[in-house]
């Protein structure tokens, strides 16, 4: 796997003190299951480890691998069988140039853009996207939808991380019109939520699973021209290390898991502070499996 290693060297240049967190993981056999960095993929990972412990699979679980660079070299080797991911991003990682964001389109430029270590199985209807959200008295007022949005976009500031405005910028002015007063840097989550509750900004970038949404009774827009590409949540597999049973049960996961279930699994990590062991297990037995 190509990482970034760097190690002080002697004079000598024997290397010392570098450390690989999957170095263990070239010599294990079976099922090793990863998640990114972030608790909605660790959640998602003991999801699928808990459903593949259903079919007598003896499974490893690696969380927090990091960047999406990594993990899917990771994959592409065998040191992770099974990982958690998402189409729009995977798309732009194999295929930068890409321009799709429906959910079909994104699946079919994916399993042209894998490479042949590679396979998807069934993605799920769940979606973690970026989406841009409003209080409900904007709501009310009559912005409701992205279109909506593009003629009064000039009395609102937008609240968003650093790289939107070079990545979004242009595309929402070309496909609704819209152009802020005023795009604001503001760091992802709670800190966003509370410009945007407290009226510092008036429209805010999230993520659609969210548990601060629901918990704030914010109003996320729809994007009825697909400016932001589609997310659906895919077990990402080293190709043909999964036989039928193991494959079936994880297409069961996805079959089952859409995003008012993802935004019901973060509110549980999120707000309870619940065990991400104990959330999948709950909702694996939800499932019958």
């Amino acid at each position: 796997m190509r990482r970034i290693l760097v190690c002080a060297a002697a004079a000598a240049l024997v290397l010392t003190g570098c450390s690989d967190p999957l170095a263990g993981n070239r010599q294990q056999q079976g099922i090793v299951l990863g998640s990114a960095d972030f608790a909605e993929s660790e959640v998602l990972m003991h999801i699928y480890a808990e459903a593949l412990r259903s079919t007598g699979t003896e499974v490893e679980t690696t969380p927090r691998i990091g960047a999406r660079e990594f993990y899917v070299q990771a994959v592409r080797d065998g040191e992770i069988t099974v990982m958690p991911d998402y189409t729009g991003n995977l798309l732009e990682q194999l295929d930068p140039e890409s321009a799709a964001t429906e959910t079909g389109q994104v699946r079919r430029e994916l399993d042209r853009a894998l490479p042949p270590e590679l396979q998807l199985l069934q993605h799920a209807p769940a979606e973690d996207t970026d989406v841009l959200t409003v209080t409900g008295d904007t709501a009310a007022d009559g912005v409701r939808s992205m279109q909506d949005l593009g003629p009064r976009c000039r009395e609102f500031v937008l609240g968003a991380p650093a790289e939107w405005k070079q990545r979004w910028q242009e595309r929402i002015a070309e496909l609704y019109d819209c152009r802020f007063a005023e795009i604001r840097s503001v760091e992802a989550g709670t800190l966003t939520v509370d410009a945007l509750t407290g009226g510092d900004i008036q429209v805010a970038n999230l993520f659609s699973t969210s548990a601060q949404i629901r918990a704030n009774g914010l109003v996320p827009l729809d994007d009825p021209k697909n400016m932001f590409p589609a997310q659906n949540v895919v077990p990402l597999v080293h190709r043909d290390a999964l036989d039928p049973q193991q494959t079936a049960v994880l297409d069961r996961v996805s079959a089952s898991l859409d995003t008012a279930d993802l935004t019901r699994l973060n509110e549980r990590l999120e707000q309870d502070k619940a065990n991400p062991v104990d959330v999948a297990r709950e909702y694996v037995r939800e499932l019958g499996i």
